[in-house]
């Protein structure tokens, strides 16, 4: 009887212990990093995936109190999620997630890469304000051919009275990490009240920048350059300038540079009319007479000086 009881205290014991060994099967939390499950559970997933999932990705709301900063609270409900199969990396699969979300008014870019006989790993998640327009997402080979660089257009980063700025962004990945290597205005507009009584119309400024891949010159250290057409406005005033954005390895970002005349200079005057001639008026220098047709005799000829 004694042994019986041991035996039934060891095992009440024992129980308690075994219900912690490390083999035993616990309810794990949602987590992936695979493209096609992240993609399908920002789609379809519950509310509890799609939160933890957001969390883990860093796919934040804008800070309302803050422009152009993320809050802590997660992003959770997409209209729309595209899928990018694109070479980001030389040697390494890379999948970019395009996640549209009009409830955050907000673009996610979420970056994926997959080195050789290596798991998918999350790289870097870049937020896209779309609440007064969507930003133009594109990939081009423009350093490496066969790598390709995330190109943004009209990211809007001000909109406030009367003042808008739209950017274009170049992101690339540097190693294993992505990073913004080009950042500049591409379209910028600025209303200003009437500064004299007399003006009847508000001052506008504007500038507007169309970007173009440009082949390099021979031995240079990446396949193209960007090529930058910028058109200033003020009021009535348009000029017109060119400046090449060039990669720099070292530095690891463009550098821009004129070209072509790129020098800011206003746009020509219109012609003028040359003034009407008046008879006997002295004839501008550089300018040929009108030869009279032998026989003329309506204008008469004056005559020839008598040699002395």
């Amino acid at each position: 009887m004694k042994i019986l009881c041991s035996s039934i205290l060891v095992l009440a014991l024992a129980v308690p212990a075994l219900a912690d060994f490390p083999f035993k099967k616990k309810q794990q939390e949602f987590t992936t990093h695979k493209p096609d499950e992240v993609a399908q559970t920002l789609r379809n997933g519950t509310p509890v995936q799609r939160n933890d999932l957001a969390l883990e990705l860093g796919i934040f709301a804008p800070n309302p109190s803050k422009p152009g900063t993320n809050s802590n609270s997660p992003c959770v409900n997409f209209h729309h999620v595209e899928q990018r199969p694109v070479t980001l990396r030389a040697g390494a699969e890379n999948v970019v997630l395009l996640a549209d979300s009009s409830e955050c008014d907000s673009v996610y870019i979420v970056v994926f890469d997959k080195a050789p006989k290596s798991e998918w790993r999350h790289v870097r998640t870049v937020r896209l304000p779309s609440r007064a327009q969507r930003p133009e997402v594109t990939f081009a080979e423009v350093v490496q051919p066969g790598v390709s660089e995330i190109l943004v257009h009209h990211e809007n980063t001000l909109e406030r009275g009367g003042t808008q700025q739209e950017d274009f962004v170049v992101l690339k990945m540097l190693g294993e990490r992505l990073e913004v290597v080009l950042d500049t205005t591409e379209h910028s507009e600025i209303t200003l009240t009437n500064r004299t009584p007399t003006e009847d119309d508000n001052l506008q400024q504007t500038q507007t920048s169309t970007f173009s891949l440009l082949k390099s010159a021979p031995n240079s250290t990446a396949a193209n350059r960007i090529l930058e057409k910028e058109v200033l406005t003020d009021n009535k005033t348009t000029i017109t300038r060119s400046r090449v954005w060039t990669w720099d390895p070292e530095l690891e970002r463009f550098r821009p540079a004129p070209f072509d005349a790129g020098d800011v200079r206003p746009a020509p005057p219109p012609a003028k009319k040359p003034p009407a001639k008046t008879p006997g008026a002295t004839q501008p220098p550089g300018e040929k007479s009108t030869p009279q047709p032998a026989g003329d005799k309506s204008t008469p000829q004056s005559p020839k000086p008598e040699p002395k």
